[in-house]
């Protein structure tokens, strides 16, 4: 987050409507995709500009399926995008798929230069959803490497901790078992680093208080022997991502 005016990476995608700025309820898989394509454009690089969360307000009085970019914002770190939506609206037909649509336009409105970007996003969230993953952490060794990455998923379904060890002599690919999370950026504050020996691969925390408070609700750092991992498909992910910055 840069409160200087420096370029931000994206970091939230938030849905609203109605007079009083209602968040938008019963469309947990729209929700989650802003979410997923927020993430996945961050690693991307991806920048609204100074501030890193966009918040989408779906409303009436603009044309339906037209946008408008405001430079409204309750605070530095977020800006407004209005979306057009039907008088009834959210009690329309696929409502889903006119908040996806309209979260995908607004992002096109902000930057247009980015369109082949967006639209690649788009189409890996689209297609992947819940099990596409954001990549936290990479640790190399000689014999390994270690991933670290989340899963966003639609509430009330809980997102998760994935943690994954490719062999590079064979390029076998296994997981551990996911770690389910209480919200999907709970991630971040578990994966603070990575710890790798002969018997075991390690996560531990940030130092900040709440990534403490955050471990300990999973009973510390996260520990797994090697012989927790089991051979698995390797899934679509983002490249590295970063909540900050």
């Amino acid at each position: 987050m840069t409160k200087d005016g420096r370029p931000s990476r994206i970091a939230d995608i938030r849905h609203f409507f109605g007079d009083l700025h209602t968040y938008l309820k019963g469309h947990e898989e729209a929700v989650a995709f802003g979410r997923r394509i927020a993430w996945f454009l961050n690693g991307e690089g991806f920048s609204l500009g100074a501030y890193p969360a966009l918040y989408l307000y779906f409303t009436s009085a603009i044309p339906s399926g037209a946008t408008q970019v405001t430079d409204y914002g309750g605070d530095w770190w977020q800006r407004y995008t209005h979306v057009g939506v039907p008088p009834n609206f959210p009690e329309v037909p696929d409502a889903n798929e006119v908040i996806v649509k309209g979260t995908v336009e607004a992002l096109l409105a902000i930057r247009p230069d980015q369109s082949d970007l967006i639209k690649k996003a788009e189409q890996i969230v689209r297609t992947n959803g819940a099990e596409l993953r954001f990549l936290l952490k990479r640790h190399e060794t000689k014999k390994r490497t270690v991933e670290v990455a989340f899963s966003i998923a639609a509430w009330p379904q809980p997102s998760h901790l994935h943690v994954s060890i490719t062999d590079k002599t064979i390029g076998a690919y296994s997981e551990a078992a996911p770690v389910p999370l209480r919200f999907y950026d709970e991630a971040f504050d578990l994966a603070g680093s990575v710890k790798v020996s002969d018997a075991a691969t390690t996560v531990e925390p940030n130092d900040s208080f709440r990534a403490k408070l955050a471990s300990a609700e999973h009973g510390g750092p996260l520990s797994f022997e090697l012989t927790a991992f089991t051979p698995s498909p390797r899934p679509v992910s983002s490249n590295a991502v970063k909540r900050r910055g």
